[in-house]
């Protein structure tokens, strides 16, 4: 994995102006963000930040639909054929009283909308919503061990199935 950037061909032998970067920030190329836009010049710059725990990239985006971009990127990183799946959380009824062995307390628990429930951290409870898409909300932080508290707790969910 290293820093990489294109511009997409148009399929007439030219490049486009649609421009696509990822970026990495750590040493371990474990944090980093993918750079996407329509209009290099004249476009909005979109940014997905993301963490990778080994070959799960975990995406900071408020759509699923920025997953596609990301695939994009990676594939032509790559120069091969990845790959992509969106982890999706199948709801069990009994849900609500499963131990998934962390500080997560599920208070709600649907199978079509997903899990909401509070994640408790450093004696704080922040509300979490895990919706069945594989996309968690979750109020904005720097906090990077916060942040891979909302991770193990994902990874604990999918595990518990």
């Amino acid at each position: 994995m290293k820093n990489f950037s294109f511009f997409e061909n148009n399929n007439t032998g030219n490049l486009s102006r649609k421009f696509y970067s990822i970026n990495f920030y750590t040493p371990e190329n474990d944090v980093g963000e993918i750079h996407y836009s329509n209009s290099f010049e004249y476009g909005n710059m979109n940014v997905i930040n993301f963490i990778r725990r080994s070959n799960l990239f975990f995406l900071f985006t408020s759509s699923v639909q920025h997953s596609k971009f990301f695939k994009k990127t990676l594939k032509l990183l790559l120069d091969e054929e990845v790959t992509f799946e969106i982890l999706k959380i199948p709801i069990k009824e009994n849900l609500i009283q499963t131990n998934t062995g962390n500080n997560l307390n599920i208070i709600e628990a649907d199978e079509i909308y997903g899990i909401v429930g509070m994640l408790k951290f450093n004696d704080v409870s922040n509300l979490i919503k895990i919706y069945n898409n594989g996309l968690i909300t979750f109020p904005f932080t720097n906090n990077m061990d916060l942040i891979k508290e909302v991770i193990n707790s994902f990874l604990e969910l999918i595990k518990n199935d």
